[in-house]
């Protein structure tokens, strides 16, 4: 599991009180909950090099807010999205959340709006939304 500074602790509240659509099959006593009130699962383990901070990682995604409503992808096709674990090259919900994930593994990512855009609006993102990503972790450089 990934160390996080304990002053990073998200209250107990925004992802809690949020209602998701079934859809999206989000069941958070299922999941392991950070400090931060990121949650995750592995729907599938990878068995290849783990993301660690400072590796540069290729991810394909999908986002969704917590109505269920797809906000962005990975294009079909496209390369996927690189970037260094740890480095601020994506919002902080990504940051901490791929963290220990070994290539070849998807994972769901429920991020709290403080983790992921907060009170910005971004493109299709609603200012203060909670995020629900599937994350694949094609490589690690």
């Amino acid at each position: 599991m990934p160390l996080e500074d304990p002053a990073l602790a998200a209250p107990v509240g925004e992802v809690e009180r949020t209602t998701f659509a079934d859809d999206l099959n989000v069941v958070l006593l299922a999941m392991t909950r950070l400090p931060t009130g990121i949650y995750y699962r592995d729907i599938e383990e990878g068995n290849g090099v783990p993301a660690m901070p400072g590796r540069e990682v290729l991810m394909t995604y999908v986002a969704y807010l917590s109505d269920g409503k797809e906000v962005d992808r990975t294009a079909p096709g496209a390369r996927p999205l690189a970037f260094k674990v740890g480095e601020g090259q994506v919002i902080r919900g990504w940051d901490l959340g791929v963290r220990g994930m070994k290539t070849g593994g998807t994972r769901q990512l429920v991020v709290p709006s403080r983790y992921a855009y907060g009170s910005r609006e971004v493109g299709k993102i609603p200012p203060n939304s909670v995020l629900v990503f599937v994350v694949r972790l094609d490589g690690v450089r």
